[in-house]
């Protein structure tokens, strides 16, 4: 059995990256997380920004990424002390917190012990998709572009999609009110709510610019 020891405070824990939000051409929210200096910060382009009941975290001690809230689920991945994670909501199962590992985009359930919890993060209240005319059923369709150069993940409910770098697809959606998450590599996970009408047609570009 290996034994997993705690780590002591990270040299890097005080350093800050800060996060341009655009939300429109004259409108820049900044945000400043603490993180480790090799983050990149990140202007992302999309209609809405929004995250939802969640916090910025750091794994204390080298911990495993399950795939299940449990021990025998299988291992994702193995996290390194310090590392910077996304805390998708502070409710455990089995004593694991549900998380998205920044660095990598990987989501998955890490123990509770190995846990230290950060600055909260807002939720948006607006949508991320355009209103682009009607759609030819009732029914609405959803026209999503990942435009990088990476893996976007998008969760709409409990339903998850994924795109890989330039992939354009497009969805149907039943009307109603949908919790969306975005996740990619090396960025900050953001969620919110999108309400989709019947009969419509929308669409949403995802890229990013990085400094």
């Amino acid at each position: 059995m290996t034994n997993r020891k705690k780590a002591g405070k990270h040299p890097n824990e005080g350093k800050s990256l800060f996060f341009y939000v655009l939300l429109g051409p004259n409108d820049k929210v900044n945000y400043m997380y603490r993180m480790k200096p090799f983050y990149t910060a990140l202007f992302l382009f999309v209609a809405a920004i929004g995250y939802g009941q969640s916090y910025l975290g750091r794994v204390t001690g080298q911990a495993g990424l399950m795939k299940g809230p449990g021990k025998g689920s299988g291992e994702i991945l193995l996290l390194k002390p310090w590392v910077q994670i996304f805390i998708i909501s502070m409710e455990t199962d089995n004593d694991f917190y549900n998380i998205i590992d920044i660095a990598t985009g990987m989501e998955g359930y890490v123990q509770k012990e190995f846990i230290k919890q950060g600055d909260a993060v807002p939720e948006c209240d607006k949508g991320i998709f355009t209103p682009n005319g009607k759609a030819g059923t009732y029914n609405s369709e959803a026209e999503i572009f990942n435009d990088t150069s990476i893996t976007l993940t998008l969760k709409l409910n409990s339903e998850t999609y994924t795109f890989a770098p330039q992939q354009k697809l497009t969805i149907t959606l039943s009307p109603g009110t949908y919790k969306y998450r975005v996740s990619a590599p090396g960025m900050i996970p953001y969620m919110g709510t999108q309400p989709v009408d019947s009969n419509r047609a929308y669409s949403w570009r995802f890229f990013i610019v990085t400094e």
